[in-house]
């Protein structure tokens, strides 16, 4: 059985410490999903679940140094699972919906018309790879590391990094939420596509790291300084990096 208490929570470290010590996971942002409409998600709101996670992670990293696990992020139900034109989004930014939420830790509740699911939405749900990085990120949730600062504001072209583990490993997550579309908390307006780079040092790793694509199982070879992406609107890239020498 578990607990999971729900949205306004009040999240300063008094009653943090409360949800915390009590629950399984909260919510950390309301309903996710369109009401009364014949899809079932738009971006806006997936660019305020995402905020409200980095408010979250944020407050416990400031009071922790790291992320903690006591308690999870539930960030709605996932909304991965059918084509665009059932489930409001792009194909792209189904993706990078499912990169976040795994990424996050968050309960991974699928949301979507299971008799409609199509080739993409079951990948999405199922790939072996991705269940992996769940499961790392279920001891270390990705944190956010700002492209140039390594500062956790929030910001339209953003980095992420869960982990590093005992080994060195991490999951790295390079996004581009488009343009702010009135709750996405960063207040920018860069259209198509942008580079997405964070260095280590952005990161907060150092050495060198092998990296792959997670959703796409490519292989981008060792690098010894930094990631980076062409990333259009809405696009982010789950990236897996391993420890080795060049």
């Amino acid at each position: 059985m578990r607990l999971d208490i729900s949205w306004k929570l009040e999240r300063n470290e008094t009653y943090f410490k409360i949800w915390s010590s009590n629950a399984d996971s909260m919510r950390t942002d309301q309903d996710i999903n369109n009401s009364n409409a014949k899809t079932f998600i738009e971006w806006a709101t997936v660019q305020r679940a995402i905020e409200n996670y980095r408010d979250f992670v944020s407050r416990i990293v400031n009071a922790n140094e790291e992320p903690v696990t006591t308690i999870y992020p539930d960030m709605d139900n996932l909304f991965v699972g059918n084509e665009a034109a059932i489930t409001g989004v792009s194909d792209t930014m189904r993706e990078s919906i499912a990169t976040h939420w795994i990424g996050a830790a968050a309960n991974l509740i699928t949301g979507s018309d299971m008799t409609k699911l199509d080739e993409l939405g079951i990948r999405l749900l199922t790939d072996p790879s991705a269940m992996e990085v769940a499961r790392f990120t279920a001891r270390f949730p990705m944190q956010p590391r700002n492209p140039e600062t390594g500062r956790d504001e929030s910001k339209q072209l953003q980095a992420w990094i869960a982990g590093p583990d005992t080994s060195g490993s991490c999951v790295v997550v390079l996004a581009n939420y488009g343009p702010d579309l009135g709750q996405g908390g960063f207040k920018t307006n860069l259209g198509g596509k942008q580079t997405v780079k964070a260095t280590w040092d952005d990161l907060g790793i150092a050495g060198d790291f092998y990296v792959e694509n997670v959703w796409t199982g490519s292989q981008l070879g060792a690098l010894a300084k930094e990631v980076s992406a062409e990333l259009d609107v809405g696009e982010s890239c789950l990236l897996k990096l391993t420890p080795g020498h060049i």
